[in-house]
């Protein structure tokens, strides 16, 4: 059993010593005139303490958090296990790391925050939700947009674990289209506004404050969206209308929040918040990742340690052909998704703090392949660890279980996988567009053509880009055999016409996902030739990946976007029926306007909706 989560981890480490430029980190932190060598030692000190705290005091209580889960006693409350937890995090000092000195907190950079997020992700994921959410990402907001005096009022309590805070963004109709969003802010006169509506699915909705996703009345789409702060110094002024029933995060409240002539006033500016919150929504998706290594490092070394100890046939299963390459396939995707995830993670601290403009290009290519690949990979690690323990990974006992239904959030929350994907393929086009010649001769972007290694790793790399570079070849050739040559030209393409595109978008991601990963275990292997045999195996999947993705796509028989043109042909032919009904009652009745949110039934569907809008893609869109 582990006694510390940062030094019993050989491959954290190492990504900590080697992986991170902590040079560049430092200076863009710290300024230039910081002390690197002393400023990265502090640093690993403080991962040191809170990997020996999380090992020995948050991992042991996980399954206790999971058997009690929310307490709903006429109100919503964290159990006594977790509470114990995040009380013990923020007596080290770790309730909200990342707020300045100046605060009372450690001024710890994004990397830093995110080795601390991993290892409690890998001792008790509901733990992790409410430190990350409650904490952490209400600071961030205060720390860009906050007035001083919203700085000093909330950043010091949440540097001392002293209250707790929710980012309200989700609501009942609108899932990933937040061009839907309702909540509406009005203002008062006096500078303070009334918030009017409904959120769903609100991790640590139970807090002492929220900031909420609203909008101007009269606004439409993502115009006149903006962040509001609602304080619950009075009872009533919002109400915490429940917290869901999971069979996920059990222990983490995930809440149900009503607004009904609330007292807010703006964070920042009115107006901006739709650019705010997406900043906000890509270092979430960055987290998401990291809580999916979390998951995927906690069942790995439980199905190694199971593995070892359980004899089967005369042998430790692990010596059994098929159970090792299951356990080494669980370790080249735990540490693929790493140095994937790091390496963004690295580059957000300097696109922060140095406002690094070729770190932000880098980034933005990252973000979506960390989402998907670290949450998938986690669901696929967790699914294997609950095999090898056969009939034992099923009691609760040997926590399989629990990885497993925790690791399926990860995938679904912030942006599912399959909007990720659509991010990733998207960003994609543009880049192919401009430059259609990428397609013969470098790679899918200028990062990956650059990439070159020797032997057996360089072979499967460039076979595997050279799939992914096929597969783009065959949908623009789709493209442009439907639209024509104006699509090189810049022409804007519709929803029908980018039918191919969005049908086979998560493929293309996985085989984008799968070729940065080897990249980037490849570069690692440079460093520690230790490595090398991990990034071959990275590599030889990335090719597998890229050539069954590439096949696939080839072998479309067209079918699903035939029933999806068959689909909304009767849904169209339900709207216009709808619409003759209707046109003679509103003749004498209005179509009634829905001024109040908050008028939303709640026996909508559960689950955030995996669809999003797409907007024109044409080669000049940014």
């Amino acid at each position: 059993m582990s006694t510390n989560f940062f030094t019993d981890n050989e491959d954290l480490v190492e990504t900590f010593d080697r992986a991170i430029p902590w040079t560049r980190v430092v200076h863009a932190v710290a300024g230039p005139e910081a002390d690197v060598a002393e400023t990265v030692s502090t640093w690993r000190e403080i991962l040191d303490l809170a990997g020996r705290y999380i090992a020995s005091e948050i991992a042991p209580r996980a399954a206790k958090v999971d058997e009690i889960g929310v307490i709903r006693d006429g109100g919503v409350r964290m159990n006594e296990p977790m509470t114990l937890g995040l009380t013990g995090l923020a007596e080290l000092g770790l309730a909200s790391p990342s707020v300045p000195e100046k605060w009372g907190g450690a001024g710890l950079p994004f990397s830093v925050t995110m080795i601390l997020a991993e290892m409690l992700a890998r001792a008790d994921l509901s733990l992790q939700v409410q430190h990350g959410i409650g904490w952490n990402s209400p600071a961030a907001l205060f720390l860009r947009y906050g007035s001083e005096g919203e700085k000093d009022r909330y950043l010091p309590r949440l540097a001392k674990g002293e209250i707790m805070g929710a980012v309200a963004m989700t609501e009942p109709q609108a899932g990933s289209d937040v061009g839907r969003l309702a909540t509406t802010a009005t203002p008062r006169g006096d500078g303070t506004y009334v918030l009017r509506g409904r959120k769903q699915f609100i991790s640590a909705g139970q807090g002492e404050f929220v900031i909420v996703l609203a909008r101007a009345p009269g606004t439409t789409g993502l115009d006149g969206l903006g962040l509001f702060l609602a304080d619950r110094e009075k009872s009533d002024n919002y109400v915490t209308e429940r917290a869901e029933h999971k069979f996920v995060i059990r222990g983490s409240p995930t809440c149900a929040l009503v607004f009904e002539n609330t007292v807010a006033t703006s964070l920042g500016e009115p107006g901006d918040g739709w650019k705010r919150i997406l900043t906000f929504m890509n270092e979430s998706r960055l987290g998401v990742g990291i809580q999916g290594i979390g998951v995927a490092q906690a069942a790995y070394a439980k199905a190694m340690e199971y593995a070892a100890q359980r004899v089967q046939l005369g042998h430790p299963i692990r010596e059994h052909p098929m159970v090792a390459e299951m356990l080494l396939d669980m370790r080249t995707t735990v540490a693929g998704a790493r140095a994937l995830a790091y390496e963004a993670i690295a580059l957000q601290d300097l696109v922060m703090f140095a406002n690094d403009e070729g770190a932000a290009k880098r980034l933005r290519e990252l973000t979506p392949l960390v989402k998907w690949y670290g949450t998938e990979g986690a669901v696929r690690v967790a699914r294997m660890a609950l095999q090898i323990h056969g009939g034992n990974g099923v009691v609760d006992e040997y926590d399989v279980g629990r990885y497993m239904r925790d690791a399926l959030i990860t995938p679904i929350y912030e942006g599912t996988s399959q909007i990720q994907s659509l991010m990733a393929v998207k960003d994609l086009l543009k880049v192919v567009l401009r430059k259609p010649a990428m397609l013969v001769r470098g790679g899918p972007t200028a990062w990956l053509a650059r990439a070159r290694f020797e032997g057996r790793l360089g072979r499967d790399f460039a076979t595997a880009r050279g799939s992914v570079m096929g597969a783009l070849r065959s949908l623009i050739a789709r493209l442009v055999r439907r639209t024509g040559l104006g699509l090189l030209r810049g022409a804007e393409l519709s929803e029908e016409d980018l039918g191919p595109v969005l049908l086979h978008a998560e493929r293309i991601t996985e085989a984008l996902a799968h070729l940065h990963v080897a990249r980037a275990l490849g570069e690692r292997a440079i460093l520690v030739p230790a490595r090398l045999p991990v990034a071959e195996r990275a590599a030889r999947t990335a090719r597998l990946v890229a050539e069954r993705n590439r096949r696939a796509i080839a072998l479309d028989d067209g079918s699903v976007l035939a029933q999806v043109a068959e689909w909304r042909g009767e849904g169209q032919s339900l709207r216009v029926s709808a619409s003759s009904t209707t046109t003679t009652e509103s003749a004498a009745s209005p179509t009634p306007v829905q001024e109040n949110a908050a008028a939303i039934p709640i026996s909508v569907a559960m689950a955030p909706s995996t669809g999003a809008a797409s907007p024109p893609i044409s080669a000049d869109s940014r």
